[in-house]
């Protein structure tokens, strides 16, 4: 069985649907008991911002539900420094529990995960 996932979304809230699907099977890996991290990217940054997600819904799903659900049941958020860095998005304007990944940090996690799925 799966023991460690890593999904990886770039999508930004201008796609609800692809915004919230990394969140919806990250949270599916919890069924499993597997180490679940999300590595947010390109315009999928804008989705660690407060007060963003409470704005993105899509097919009944709120994006901010989802992300609560994933960080409470000990998921790893992350988000690419470089795409924060281009977006002006700073470290005190991101939700509790988000936080900066090095590329380095980020291909090591990557190396040991059973899947790494990219949406």
């Amino acid at each position: 069985m799966v023991k460690k996932i890593m999904i990886w979304g770039t999508s930004g809230p201008d796609d609800p649907e692809k915004a919230v699907l990394p969140f919806i099977i990250a949270n599916a890996g919890f069924v499993h008991d597997a180490e679940v991290y999300v590595m947010l990217a390109g315009s999928g940054v804008w989705l660690a911002k407060k007060g963003v997600a409470e704005h993105v819904i899509c097919c009944k799903w709120g994006l901010d539900e989802l992300i609560k659900n994933f960080l409470e049941s000990g998921g790893k958020l992350f988000c690419c420094s470089p795409c924060l860095d281009e977006r002006e998005i700073k470290d005190e304007d991101l939700i509790e529990g988000a936080k900066r990944g090095a590329a380095v940090e980020v291909l090591e996690i990557a190396s040991e995960c059973d899947v790494v799925l990219t949406f």
